[in-house]
């Protein structure tokens, strides 16, 4: 058994059936607690994240200078933006870290709601298998009113403009927004509604964060 089957047996499906039986009898609210506890047991990761994000972009005008005075030598380019990683403490991978780590749990809740167990259940008497009756009435089906997909589309382009506030945003950032809405055109509403819950929940702890550093920045200058 691989690690991602081990989540769905071991994890995703109990704890679903939990949430249902335990905290409340529908399926797309367990999906949403579900959600929220992988966000909380993440928060120390996804905080760390979004540190070193913010602390990348405030010295990119620094690497765009070094990588321009140096374009011609490629040793002496990686030694001087070394250094400027090291001089403000930046890790350039410690935005991805977090990410990955928290990406097997994404596949695990993408394979749950298309699994033939998550499906048996759905299918029991007795249970209603979406959300609400006049929306996502079947969470392992598509989400028809583009709600969920437009969503995820604007709280991807919400977390990107934090990121790059008071700086020009690159061509691929500004196409992911629309990638994401293709992407999540067929895909499983019950993935779709971990996936915006996760996405909000990120942005107010990026908000926040920058937020935090703005006020912070804003006191040492007045000082």
């Amino acid at each position: 058994m691989g690690p991602i089957d081990y989540l769905i047996s071991n994890m995703m499906i109990p704890f679903l059936q939990f949430s249902y039986h335990t905290i409340y009898p529908n399926y797309g609210v367990a999906i949403l607690v579900l959600t929220l506890v992988v966000k909380v047991a993440f928060f120390p990761l996804s905080q760390k994240q979004f540190e070193s994000m913010r602390k990348t972009q405030a010295i990119q005008p620094e690497l765009k200078r070094v990588q321009e005075k140096f374009k011609d030598q490629p040793e002496k380019q990686r030694q001087e933006m070394m250094k400027l990683w090291k001089e403000h403490k930046v890790n350039p991978f410690g935005g991805c870290l977090p990410a990955i780590i928290q990406m097997p749990f994404f596949i695990a809740i993408f394979y749950t709601i298309k699994s033939a167990a998550f499906q048996a259940i759905l299918d029991t008497q007795g249970v209603f298998p979406g959300l609400f009756h006049f929306w996502l009435v079947d969470l392992t089906k598509s989400d028809t009113t583009m709600i969920l997909p437009i969503s995820i589309g604007v709280l991807t382009y919400v977390g990107q403009r934090m990121m790059t506030k008071g700086q020009e945003m690159p061509m691929f950032m500004k196409m992911m927004p629309v990638i994401m809405v293709a992407v999540c055109f067929t895909m499983p509403a019950g993935v779709l509604l971990y996936w915006v819950a996760s996405q909000l929940i990120s942005n107010i702890q990026q908000y926040f964060i920058f937020k935090n550093e703005s006020v912070a920045k804003g006191a040492v200058i007045n000082v």
